[in-house]
């Protein structure tokens, strides 16, 4: 007789371990930006701006995460639920998350040199992780009943993680074509994930539309059907 996945009520505990976690790992991120040393007649204007890579990376990184919280409070928002299976495929997004502070070391320290498309590449395999981490969780606790919305809800927000996989596997095989494309492509899916709650309501209403489309259609060919 197979045995079921014992499921707990409640995520409380899972949420605020995942919450120390993402807290950390947005904190190492600024370990990487040095105070500079000004010599001579150097304004401390031009030094700091001078040392812009640590900015640069240290931003794309914090956002990287930020957004990343903000759809992982999302999903808890509607998984209700937990059990064994879950709690792993939390875990490895954790892996990710806490792996993001040395992808981001890595762009700091070689974006502008030779080296840059290797670093921006692994920052890209880390971001494809990311969203393949987040998409696993979604399409888990949909399957196993872990949630507690809508069906349609559920439905539009499982086209928007696919769609996140999608594209952050996308970017990171562009950039071993076009580093330039994936970092704009990286700017382009901060935009579009920032904000997880608005595109799934967009993404369901269109979704009802379609339905309600489909049924007047269907009316109509059963009206015309009847007259003949």
């Amino acid at each position: 007789m197979e045995k079921k996945e014992t499921t707990s009520e409640g995520t409380g505990r899972l949420q605020a371990f995942s919450d120390g976690i993402f807290a950390i790992a947005i904190t190492l991120l600024v370990l990487d930006i040095h105070v500079p040393d000004v010599t001579g007649n150097q304004s401390l204007l031009n030094a700091v701006l001078h040392n812009w890579e640590p900015m640069l990376a240290f931003m794309i990184g914090f956002f990287t995460l930020l957004v990343c919280w903000i759809n992982h409070h999302y999903m808890f928002e509607v998984i209700c639920k937990s059990n064994g299976m879950l709690l792993l495929l939390n875990g490895f997004k954790l892996l990710v998350v806490s792996f993001t502070p040395f992808a981001t070391a890595l762009l700091s320290k070689y974006i502008g040199t030779p080296n840059q498309a290797t670093a921006i590449s692994i920052y890209g395999l880390n971001f494809f992780l990311m969203g393949t981490a987040m998409t696993g969780i979604w399409l888990y606790a949909t399957q196993h009943d872990l949630t507690n919305a809508p069906r349609e809800e559920l439905r539009a927000a499982t086209e928007f993680y696919v769609f996140a996989s999608l594209l952050s596997g996308s970017i990171f095989i562009l950039s071993f074509v076009n580093t330039i494309v994936s970092l704009v492509l990286f700017g382009l899916m901060f935009m579009i994930f920032v904000f997880p709650r608005n595109m799934i309501v967009t993404i369901e209403k269109r979704g009802l539309a379609r339905l309600n489309l489909k049924g007047i259609l269907a009316g109509r060919i059963v009206r015309v059907n009847d007259q003949e």
